[in-house]
This record gives C-alpha cells, structure tokens and sequence, in this order.
C-alpha cells in the first residue's frame, strides 16, 4: 500500500513538472504579425505526450491550460485568461492537449523492458509527427474561424501564409528534438513512473514455472 502510494505520488509529481516545463516555455517565444507567436511550448507539451504516455501527457497539458484560462501568465508572451484561447492562437493550444494524447497514445507509456527496436523506433516517428500535426489541425482553422468572425477576409492560402508556413522550418528541428529527448527520457520516466512492472513480469514467469513443475 505504501509503495503504491508513492508511485501516485511520484506520478503526480512527474505530472507537474511537465506542466511546469510548459508554462516555463512562455519565456521562450516571438511574436508574429498574424497573433500566433513562435514559442517552444508546443514542443514541451508534444514532449510530455511522448514521455510520459497519452493520458499523463495530456494531463500535464491540460493542467497547463487550466492554469492559462485561470488568468495566470503562462501562454506565450506572458498572457492568460480565456481571452488568449478565444483568440487567433487558441485552436493551436487545444492541439497541445490533443497533441499529447493522440501522440502518447501511439507511443504508449515508458516501460522498463522497453528496446529501441526498429518498430518501436517507427512507432516514436509516428508518435511526434502526430502530435505536431494535430496542432495545426486544430490551430488553422480556429485561426482562420476567428479572423473571419473579426472581419477580416481569409482565404486558406492567407492563413496558412501566417497560421503555418512560417513555422514550418523551427518545428521541424523541434519535432527531431522532441523525437531524441523522448528516447532519452523514457526509460528514467519508466524507472520512477512503473518500478515494479518489472517485478510484475518476473513474478508471473515465477509462477509460469511453478506450474510447468
């Protein structure tokens, strides 16, 4: 009882600390022209996905966007408040959530007898370029929905020339990044996430064996 109760705990901390590593992104981002800012939050929420797996990650992100709609600054360019989702950039931190979930769910959660095969190794490729792409599934066209609702006349070619190409060269670098440091960071987060799945496996070889006896 007390070692599950501190794997809880140890979960939960892991938890915040991604949390804590997204918001502490809002340091790190350029404004644009078109009201979505460059900004390396979106890597650290489609890392938290990838490491921690679908439901942990995406509950280190949506942390992260409670604390944002609460009021406290932690979206890019130290804003809050709901206005900040209601806004041209909102859609893209509804794909940070999505991001992380759809992603962490096609990687699934760190294991201690986790090998980078060469399946597993595709399997992660596809894990990041998920959980980019549906950032900008979801952030294009609430982009273009806001602008039309402000007045605006944007037709798919405009929007995308201030909603995505722009951003194209940096999250490649940054998807490649997030792909490493998820190799990385796997098999720590496994060690302190899931200690005793590898007692798990070896009791029930254990017992496999008795049985053959």
């Amino acid at each position: 009882m007390e070692s599950s109760r501190n794997t809880k705990f140890i979960r939960s901390a892991f938890t915040a600390l991604f949390t804590a590593l997204i918001c502490l992104g809002t340091f790190i981002s350029h404004p644009l022209p078109g009201g979505i800012p460059i900004s390396v939050q979106n890597m650290f929420a489609a890392l938290s996905g990838l490491v921690l797996g679908g439901l942990q990650g995406a509950g280190a992100v949506g942390l992260f966007l409670v604390l944002g709609v609460a009021g406290l600054p932690v979206f890019s360019g130290l804003r809050g408040g709901l206005a900040v989702i209601q806004g041209p950039g909102g859609g893209y931190l509804i794909g940070y959530f999505l991001g992380a979930l759809a992603g962490g769910i096609i990687i699934g959660s760190p294991l201690k007898k986790e090998r980078k095969t060469l399946p597993f190794m595709i399997r992660a490729a596809c894990a990041t370029i998920v959980a980019f792409a549906l950032q900008y599934a979801a952030g294009i066209p609430w982009f273009m929905a806001v602008m039309e609702a402000s007045g605006k006349d944007m037709t798919l070619s405009t929007a995308l020339s201030h909603s995505l190409i722009p951003f194209i060269p940096g999250d490649l670098i940054k998807m490649l990044l997030s792909f490493t440091l998820a190799l990385v960071l796997r098999p720590i987060a496994a060690r302190h996430l899931y200690p005793d799945d590898e007692k798990e496996a070896e009791e029930i070889l254990r017992r496999l064996e008795k049985r053959r006896q």
